[in-house]
């Protein structure tokens, strides 16, 4: 399948995921009894990973190579070097770009320089390594001199230029050393050693039928020269894209429908790929062959220095292919990191990005932050759950559980196929771990991941007809409950997999600290107790003055709870028999609600702001804020 077409239903279940995640969401989560918060962090690490290919043992190896943070990278000829960028610096809330460079091992050279040309949107070093071009998004460009040899080697500006203020363009080096920018209006401007014009050839007035696109529509547009410099091709369009290849004198040769190419064989020829299977297209007749197993989806290739085999990256594995299409070595990746683009690299080596989401950010209750926790997954976005004594923590993405323990490693993952939905939740001594799975069921897992089962709720007949809105797990782990939204609390229990429906207009749920049942938060703003058998008794207050009650803490101590109401927008402390304790907290204009805790007796909440960050606050009356953000910056 393309990779395109593979990436569709991805991003639909990544779509249906969060839309999903309007009611209990748990993005954050407090332990009941230790000074701990944790939050699924959006924070996605970018950083180069190195290939090297070892051909008599068939075998390859990706480790990390230099710090995190790359955003753009280029590789100089034989993998002297690496230029890249990255920020490093914030002035008045905006990001500030800087270019750095690193030796072969990895190492920084010299001091980060700052970017002459704002965000940098691509990099190319020149065929001699002596010159790096650097592009922005504001249509401008910088070339730079690289100084000095070895550990001494250090960037330094030559030179800016404007390319085009409202419209998209590429570039690239000619094998002679000079560099070609070509605008999307299919005009190409060749440029000297230091980016002094020297002519401009209209591709248009050659190839009669190109047409300008329209301005800056965000569309794909890369150019590539092969290294013999008598070809270079153009990918280029909104979707479908195509790639054109023309000769040296910018006369149109061919076209396929492909989004990236890459030159081989010393330029003999060019494997075209991206749109549909991929081909190899000799330059020399342009007749195209299939390359490799057209049922794989090749995702990225490069050639190795010599461009006589290639590194090709497929479903964030990594394997070297022979010319004639045929895999010589066993496909490998890295753990949770999703590999892109790769360049050649040094001697049977190609440099890799990766990019590594499924961080948990953890943090005291007062916003002290403490750490960073690796637990998996794919994705930026997911949901948290807690043991009471913070011990274990899950956290769910579209496609995996990842558990973290002690508050710093990862202790194991489960591969989530199919998806469920985004309700996770954790018994308060860490025995259980529940999440939601299709089609109305529950995934469980015992605290090691040694233990695995589902189960449907279902009670004879009987199955849920609405969303599943609210999940908890019992205090020792022996019962689970679902709330079905505005219509019933469903009661599984993991031993003999029986379950029982309750009807209630159930919002929301919690376990009890005692393990004797739950605490139901219902849709006409009261709130009902569940025994772990299902006896209901409905408690004598009105949680919520509006809606639904969206969500219920208890403390520790059984004695009272926070509700929060189902708009997110206000939060009250009551005793079991009705009275109010503190409260009611107004959220902001720019915050919601999504989560409660008790530190030191008192009741205290998490708030969402618009932005996606955190901050704790203490339940107190308007005008009485306390406010403090959960900020993972040194």
């Amino acid at each position: 399948m393309n990779p395109i077409l593979r990436l569709i239903p991805a991003a639909l279940g990544l779509l249906l995921f969060a839309a999903q995640a309007i009611g209990q969401e748990t993005r954050v989560a407090a332990a009941a009894d230790a000074d701990v918060i944790a939050v699924f962090s959006q924070h996605v690490e970018k950083r180069l990973l190195r290939a090297h290919f070892d051909r008599a043992a068939a075998k390859v190896s990706l480790v990390p190579f230099g710090p995190p943070g790359v955003e753009n990278f280029a590789v100089a000829p034989d993998g002297a070097f690496i230029v890249y960028s990255a920020t490093q610096d914030q002035v008045a809330g905006k990001p500030i770009p800087y270019l750095l460079l690193l030796d072969a091992a990895g190492r920084v050279l010299g001091e980060p320089l700052r970017s002459p040309v704002g965000a940098i949107t691509g990099l190319a070093v020149s065929p001699k390594g002596d010159r790096i071009a650097a592009s922005s998004d504001r249509g401008w460009m910088a070339l730079l001199t690289v100084d000095g040899t070895g550990p001494a080697r250090r960037l330094a500006l030559r030179r800016e230029f404007g390319v085009a203020a409202d419209r998209q363009f590429t570039f690239a080096f000619r094998p002679e050393g000079d560099l070609v920018t070509i605008v999307d209006d299919w005009v190409a401007t060749y440029r000297s050693n230091d980016g002094a014009v020297q002519r401009t050839l209209d591709l248009k007035t050659i190839n009669r039928d190109l047409v300008p696109a329209d301005q800056d529509i965000g569309a794909l547009f890369q150019l590539a020269w092969s290294p013999r410099g008598d070809r270079f091709s153009v990918s280029w369009g909104p979707g479908p894209m195509k790639t054109t290849i023309f000769d040296s004198g910018g006369h149109r040769l061919s076209d396929a429908w492909a989004s990236k190419v890459d030159f081989i064989d010393g330029g003999d020829a060019a494997i075209l790929y991206g749109m549909e299977a991929p081909v190899l297209v000799r330059m020399k007749s342009l007749a195209s062959t299939a390359f490799g197993d057209p049922g794989v989806s090749v995702d990225w290739c490069t050639p190795l220095a010599g461009g006589r085999e290639l590194a090709v990256l497929t479903g964030d594995q990594i394997a070297l292919w022979s010319l004639d299409g045929k895999r010589l070595t066993t496909p490998v990746g890295l753990e949770n990191y999703s590999l892109g683009r790769a360049a050649p690299g040094g001697k049977d080596e190609v440099i890799v990005a990766a990019e590594r989401a499924g961080w948990v950010d953890l943090y005291t209750k007062e916003g002290k932050f403490i750490r960073r926790a690796q637990a998996g997954g794919h994705d930026p976005r997911g949901f948290v759950a807690m043991s009471a004594d913070g011990a274990t923590v899950a956290a769910l993405g579209s496609d995996e559980l990842g558990v973290i323990s002690r508050l710093s490693v990862r202790a194991w993952g489960a591969v989530l196929a199919p998806q469920g939905g985004p309700l996770v939740a954790i018994a308060a001594n860490g025995s259980r771990i529940v999440a939601e799975g299709p089609d109305k069921t529950l995934r469980s897992w015992s605290r090691d991941g040694a233990e695995a089962d589902s189960m449907a709720l279902k009670a004879g007949e009987q199955v849920p007809g609405r969303r599943l809105s609210g999940l908890a797990v019992s205090a020792n782990g022996d019962a689970i409950a679902v709330a079905e939204e505005g219509s019933a609390v469903w009661l599984a229990y993991p031993a003999d997999k029986s379950v029982l429906r309750v009807p209630l207009m159930a919002s929301s749920v919690a376990p009890l600290p005692d393990g004797t049942g739950f605490v139901v938060g219902l849709a006409d703003g009261t709130v009902a107790l569940v025994s772990r058998d299902g006896a209901v008794r409905k408690l004598p207050l009105k949680a919520s003055e509006i809606g639904a009650v969206g969500r219920v803490v208890v403390a520790p101590d059984g004695q009272s709870f926070i509700a929060v109401e189902g708009d997110e927008t206000h939060a009250r402390h009551f005793a079991w028999d009705g009275k109010l304790l503190a409260g009611p907290y107004r959220a902001g204009q720019s915050e919601m609600i999504s989560g409660g805790f008790f530190h030191h007796g008192s009741p205290e909440l998490i708030l969402r702001k618009d932005d996606g960050s955190f901050a704790v606050a203490k339940l107190v009356p308007p005008g009485e804020r306390q406010v403090k953000s959960l900020d993972p910056s040194p």
